[in-house]
C-alpha cells in the first residue's frame, strides 16, 4: 500500500465525464485541497472509476456516495465493497451543495422563452420554472448537464440551460439565477479512493461494511464493541445485499483510525459476529 506523501504520488485523478456535473465540481476541490496534479481522466460510469482506481496504485477516483434527499449511491457502494482489490480505500470526503442555475448566452432573464435540460434536472427545479419563467415555455429535453450546453449554441439568445457553476465556467455562460432547485438544502457526499495509506489525526474517521450474523444479541454485540472501548459510532446505513436476498450490509462510519491500537482490537472483535467484513477506509472527519 502507498502512502500519501505530496501530490506526486498520484498520477491520475479519475472522475465522471460529463462536463460540469457535481462531481467534476468535487474532483476541483480534492485536486485544490491536496495540490493533486495528475493527468484527469473522465469515465462514463461510476463502476468504471472503481476498476481503474483497482488496477492503477497511482490513480485515486472521485465518486458520489450519498445524496440528502435521494439517499445513498448504490453505484457506488456496490462496486465498492465487492471490489477485489482490498487496499482500495476512502481517503477523504466532502460534501457539496446540490444547487442547479439557469445558465445562458443572454444577461436578461425577462428575454428568455424556451429551456434546454435533463428530465431530473427539470423535476427538481418545477417550482421555479412553474413561477419564475414564462406559462408558454418551449422545453427541449436532453441527457445530462453537457448535452444541454452544447445544444444551447444551436439555439438563440432567448434559451437557457440548467446547470452547475461549472458549466457556466466551462462554457463561457451567465449564471440569471443560482440555486432554482425546489430542494435548497439538498447536498452530495462525495468520497476520493484510492490505494495509498491515510495518517492518524485527532479528527479521523473509519469506515466499514459488515453483514451480522442471524442470531439474537449478534447486533447488540457489534455495538459492544464499540461501546465497551468508548468509540463513538456516527453514521449507521442498512441496504439489501445483492449477494443474497435475506441479507442486508450495514454500513458504519465511527471515530478513529485504522492505526489506533483500540481500532484494531474493536474490528477484531467485530468480525467474530459478522458474515461479512470490508475496511472501507480510515480519513478525515469533515
Amino acid at each position: 500500500m502507498n502512502t500519501i506523501i505530496n501530490s506526486e504520488n498520484i498520477k491520475t485523478v479519475a472522475f465522471l465525464g460529463k462536463s460540469g456535473s457535481f462531481t467534476e465540481m468535487a474532483k476541483d476541490y480534492f485536486c485544490a485541497k491536496y495540490d493533486l496534479r495528475g493527468y484527469q481522466m473522465p469515465f462514463r460510469t461510476i463502476e468504471e472509476i472503481i476498476h481503474y482506481v483497482e488496477g492503477d496504485n497511482d490513480s485515486v477516483g472521485i465518486i458520489p456516495v450519498e445524496n440528502a434527499k435521494e439517499g445513498i449511491v448504490r453505484e457506488s457502494t456496490d462496486n465498492l465493497i465487492k471490489s477485489v482489490n482490498k487496499d482500495i480505500h476512502i481517503l477523504s470526503e466532502t460534501i457539496l451543495p446540490s444547487n442547479n442555475c439557469l445558465l445562458s448566452k443572454n444577461s436578461e432573464i425577462y428575454s428568455i422563452s424556451g429551456i434546454i435540460a435533463p428530465t431530473p434536472a427539470i423535476s427538481r427545479c418545477s417550482e421555479y420554472i412553474k413561477s419564475q419563467l414564462p406559462m408558454h415555455l418551449n422545453v427541449i429535453t436532453t441527457s445530462d448537464i453537457e448535452e444541454s450546453a452544447r445544444l444551447l449554441n444551436s439555439y438563440n439568445l432567448t434559451y437557457a440551460i440548467i446547470g452547475t457553476e461549472k458549466t457556466a465556467e466551462i462554457y463561457n455562460l451567465n449564471i440569471l439565477n443560482p440555486n432554482i432547485n425546489n430542494d435548497k438544502d439538498n447536498q452530495t457526499k462525495f468520497i476520493m479512493i484510492g490505494n495509498f495509506k491515510t495518517t492518524l489525526s485527532e479528527n479521523s474517521t473509519s469506515s466499514i461494511a459488515i453483514s451480522v450474523i442471524d442470531e439474537p444479541g449478534k447486533l447488540y454485540s457489534i455495538v459492544h464493541e464499540f461501546a465497551s472501548r468508548n468509540i463513538n459510532i456516527s453514521y449507521v446505513h442498512n441496504t439489501p445485499s445483492k449477494m443474497d436476498v435475506n441479507e442486508y450490509i450495514l454500513f458504519l462510519d465511527f471515530h478513529g483510525h485504522i492505526d489506533d491500537d483500540k481500532i484494531k482490537q474493536a474490528l477484531e472483535g467485530i468480525k467474530q459476529h459478522t458474515t461479512y467484513f470490508r475496511f472501507l477506509g480510515s480519513y478525515e472527519r469533515i
